[in-house]
């Protein structure tokens, strides 16, 4: 099930902050289209790389009324809180659609709320 392979992605590579995983989870070709950004994946790999050594912590929560699975694609509705020392944490409502090839997540698009890219915790 696409759903489990996406909660479990979020598992390995965000909730444990491991840039490392990402390549087991995202295809080679991925593109991710945010906010009004694109990202492909080299971009997005080394994003990760910076945050995750950053003192940054992640909390998910599932709108699980709201995740739907057909064929490749999965839809649905979350919420990534960060939290870093010494601010107040960040509840990020995150609305995604996921398709995948070769089992790994080969596009992604999202709209964020607040938009993450704005927030201190990203800026690189």
């Amino acid at each position: 099930m696409l759903i489990d392979q996406l909660k479990q992605m979020f598992n390995e590579v965000t909730l444990a902050k491991k840039s490392e995983a990402i390549p087991k989870h995202y295809h080679p070709e991925f593109v991710m289209y945010t906010n009004e950004q694109r990202m492909t994946f080299e971009d997005f790999l080394d994003a990760h790389k910076e945050i995750y050594g950053k003192s940054i912590g992640y909390s998910i929560e599932y709108d699980e009324t709201t995740f739907f699975e057909s064929g490749n694609k999965v839809a649905g509705r979350m919420w990534i809180t960060t939290s870093r020392p010494n601010e107040a944490s960040t509840k990020i409502e995150v609305i995604l659609i996921v398709h995948f090839k070769d089992s790994k997540i080969h596009r992604l698009w999202e709209l964020t709320y607040p938009d993450w890219s704005a927030l201190p915790a990203f800026n690189h």
